[in-house]
């Protein structure tokens, strides 16, 4: 339950206290706690952050569980400050808030980002969907909050970005929103990557809301705002797209394909349909990394596929993909220039050694990734001198100005036991330098 105080900031009755390696004690209020006792919710104790991370970095073994009490208790942080501004109408939409930012990853897959885009491009169903069909669909999460009286409607409403009040959206998925303040800070603690440190309390103290009901930073928290997407920027070089890392998470998924295509399991849905039921089923609370893990022992032991075999091997004794070609650079132009000529030559490599080398011993990794949108409806404003509020990118001694607008990665990759015989071949087409 949430009550409101004197003050007007809403205080938790928490009826159960969690210690978090990075915010400290966190307050559970009735409901959160029901919906955190769910086995649909605690599978996410099993299901990592980082996926593979922990192959470049070992002490990146964080789960999903822990993200999520994070982003909850930032939401109730930010919210409290809100209601206390009158900017949040009541203590209510303070619970609203959090209960959508504790289940906002509630539909991950097994291993995260490394298998979702498989259903993304088999099914066009993304995390967000599978959140979505696990909060209308489980009955323990769909009745728990239907008998706190919050419509499971309303909250997914929230987590896809259109609810009715259009701050709210801001809060759970705008371009610094609760989910990025939490995995930044996390994610750089358990990898040690301390550039991608940011200052919360700082960013938080001073979020206000402009005359257009837009979320805004007062311009005494530039610095930190500033801070937050040098951090980012950092991040997205040397953990979330680190090429070792990549290598690894390709892999998973190449062998989640493989899997899929010869394993018949309930947990391996095949389509849309296949999702709900387990959902509906409570099967969905096993689905998650250890179960997965167990299932490529499985195949590794039957070895009825010898391309899965390998595979599974080289991920298990850490033999995987590595990095042959590399272009990825950081760009202030949004556009690559370069892109569809890469992608061709690489490609072009690829099909040229299909003669002696396997599909599954080849990877090509390219993807495009947003650094600083320039469209002043979606980056944070900052009201300059008690005016009106101005986005980031147009306040004139800013840092942004100068980050980097896009992170164009082309990278080609080889399975260990072949990246010799691709660098050579690679070297002889004048590819890359001796």
């Amino acid at each position: 339950m949430i009550k409101v105080s004197p003050s007007g900031a809403p205080k938790i009755r928490g009826v159960k206290r969690i210690y978090d390696e990075v915010h400290g004690y966190i307050e559970l209020s009735d409901v959160e706690l029901k919906i955190v006792d769910s086995p649909v919710f605690q599978r996410l104790r099993f299901i990592k952050q980082l996926a593979a991370a922990w192959y470049v970095y070992p002490g990146a073994t964080h789960t999903r569980f822990s993200h999520s009490l994070g982003v909850m208790h930032i939401m109730g942080l930010i919210a409290s400050r809100l209601l206390n501004l009158g900017y949040i109408y009541n203590a209510d939409d303070v619970q609203l808030l959090r209960l959508a930012a504790l289940l906002h990853d509630i539909g991950h897959t097994p291993f995260s980002h490394a298998i979702e885009p498989f259903y993304k491009h088999r099914l066009y169903i993304g995390h967000e969907d599978l959140s979505k069909i696990v909060i209308l669909e489980n009955s323990e999460i769909r009745e728990t909050l239907d008998s706190y009286g919050y419509d499971p409607k309303t909250v997914v409403a929230l987590l896809e970005g259109r609810y009715k009040e259009p701050l709210y959206n801001q809060l759970l998925s705008g371009d610094v929103d609760v989910d990025r303040m939490d995995y930044l800070i996390r994610d750089a603690l358990h990898t040690g990557v301390t550039y991608g440190s940011i200052d919360l309390q700082r960013i938080i103290a001073t979020l206000v809301v402009d005359g257009d009901g837009n979320l805004a930073i007062l311009d005494k928290g530039i610095d930190a705002l500033e801070n937050f997407y040098l951090a980012r920027m950092h991040m997205y070089r040397a953990v979330y797209y680190h090429k070792t890392l990549v290598g690894y998470e390709m892999m998973l998924r190449k062998i989640y394909e493989y899997v899929n295509e010869y394993v018949e399991d309930p947990l391996l849905p095949k389509s849309r349909e296949d999702i709900i039921r387990i959902a509906r089923s409570g099967e969905i609370a096993v689905w998650h990394d250890d179960w997965f893990l167990g299932v490529m022992i499985d195949m590794y032991r039957k070895g009825r596929c010898r391309e899965l075999k390998e595979l599974i091997e080289a991920f298990f004794f850490r033999k995987g993909y590595k990095v042959v070609v590399d272009r990825s650079k950081f760009d202030v132009n949004p556009i690559d220039i370069e892109r569809d000529r890469d992608i061709a030559v690489l490609q072009e490599i690829i099909n040229s050694m299909r003669s002696r080398i396997g599909v599954h011993q080849i990877a090509l990794f390219v993807d495009d990734i947003k650094i600083l949108d320039e469209d002043p409806y979606v980056v944070p404003r900052v009201i300059v001198d008690g005016r009106a509020s101005i986005p980031i990118i147009d306040v004139g001694n800013s840092v942004v100005k100068s980050i980097p607008k896009r992170y164009h990665i082309k990278r080609l990759y080889a399975i260990g036991s072949r990246w010799q015989e691709v660098r050579e071949y690679l070297i002889e087409r004048g590819v890359i330098d001796a």
